[in-house]
């Protein structure tokens, strides 16, 4: 389970947190400080060690350089690894990332830092920064491993850089590929139907739904998680449907805590108790004719909240000629049992005038296109 710590969370911590934390902290913590645990002092010194780290984690509420810390708990909610990040002039830099002694090697702060570097690309930081000491050899394999790159060689330190976008993206299309087969990745390579821009539609569903303060999600075909996975691992409430009980199943092991309803598009709202902030259809609504591709979207009006938004990545085109015209390229590989997005079939109908209608052309094949509630 992973959380932030901002200043206003920090002020209602309580000790035994604030313990919790110094814990991880605390290896070797006297030895660096030049004492011996042979100290006939040492617990006073002990103490006072701690106390000046708690000290510190409280000043960091009036710390105009700081910005957040970074926690990782496990099953039993204990705090098993951290790392803050800070503010100077140079940009955006991680430190402190220390997992407790006893959970080494578990891969923890690889996940705290994937978790991290995912918020900060949310708030549209692109570029995170990192300290090194070169002695360190442990830690520059660790920057090396996830992808940082040294930008500063000096005598005693190196600084280091992540590129957080181009992270976000081959960290996103890596957790894709096991549903990723040859046949889409064939067809994206070559920009040719059906999924050419397949991953860039991904990444921009992922963007644009990161990037908002709502967090309240609906997958529409939500098959293995792979679209809603990396915003669970973010903390979004997410709900998915799917026909497959094999694809919930699935689903399941990678969100376990999510909501997930087993039922035809068609009959979703009879499930839904709620409303959500975003609803997506990656690759999914075109199962369905052009009249109940639009039933469906206009009755998912009051199942959206106020600005809400629905987003759909699919084949589309902005009109029928458009769609017949890629049609006729394809033809001997066209499906025609899948009713691919057109976007003025939506702008026309009457049922949808609810929506603000905005469609994003990657391609002549693909695009996104999104209906917000006004």
């Amino acid at each position: 389970m992973t959380e932030i710590w901002t200043k206003e969370k920090i002020k209602s911590l309580g000790m035994k947190t604030k313990e919790m934390w110094f814990d991880v902290l605390n290896n070797g913590l006297e030895e660096d400080r030049g004492f011996s645990l042979d100290d006939p002092n040492i617990l006073d010194i002990q103490k006072q060690i701690k106390e000046d780290y708690i000290n510190y984690l409280d000043s960091c509420v009036d710390n105009p350089s700081f910005l957040n810390y970074y926690i990782l708990r496990d099953e039993n909610e204990v705090i098993v690894s951290v790392c803050r990040i800070i503010i100077k002039e140079e940009g955006y830099f991680f430190e402190g990332l220390e997992t407790h002694r006893n959970h080494y090697r578990k891969g923890y702060a690889n996940q705290l830092l994937d978790f991290t570097v995912k918020d900060l690309f949310r708030k549209e930081i692109e570029r995170l920064y990192s300290n090194v000491a070169v002695h360190n050899i442990a830690s520059n394999n660790f920057h090396s491993n996830f992808g940082f790159g040294i930008v500063n060689e000096g005598s005693k330190r190196y600084v280091y850089s992540l590129d957080i976008n181009k992270y976000v993206k081959v960290d996103l299309f890596n957790n894709w590929a096991s549903s990723y087969n040859e046949s889409v990745r064939k067809s994206e390579k070559e920009g040719s139907y059906p999924f050419a821009g397949y991953s860039d539609i991904k990444l921009e569903i992922f963007k644009e739904i990161s990037r908002s303060n709502k967090q309240d999600v609906l997958d529409m075909g939500i098959g293995t998680g792979e679209i809603t996975g990396p915003l669970y691992d973010l903390g979004y409430s997410i709900t998915g449907v799917d026909f497959s009980s094999k694809m919930i199943e699935l689903g399941q092991k990678r969100l376990p805590n999510a909501k997930v309803i087993q039922c035809s598009f068609l009959d979703v709202t009879k499930y839904l108790d709620k409303k959500y902030d975003y609803i997506i259809f990656n690759y999914s609504i075109h199962h369905l004719e052009y009249d109940k591709q639009v039933d469906l979207l206009a009755s998912l009006y009051d199942y959206l909240n106020d600005n809400g938004v629905i987003l759909i990545g699919d084949v589309s085109t902005m009109n029928d000629g458009e769609m017949e015209k890629l049609r006729n390229q394809y033809i001997r590989i066209w499906d025609d049992e899948e009713f691919y997005p057109i976007c003025s079939k939506y702008i026309s109908s009457e049922q949808l005038d609810g929506y603000k209608v905005k469609y994003n052309k990657y391609n002549n094949i693909s695009g996104l296109m999104s209906f917000e509630k006004i």
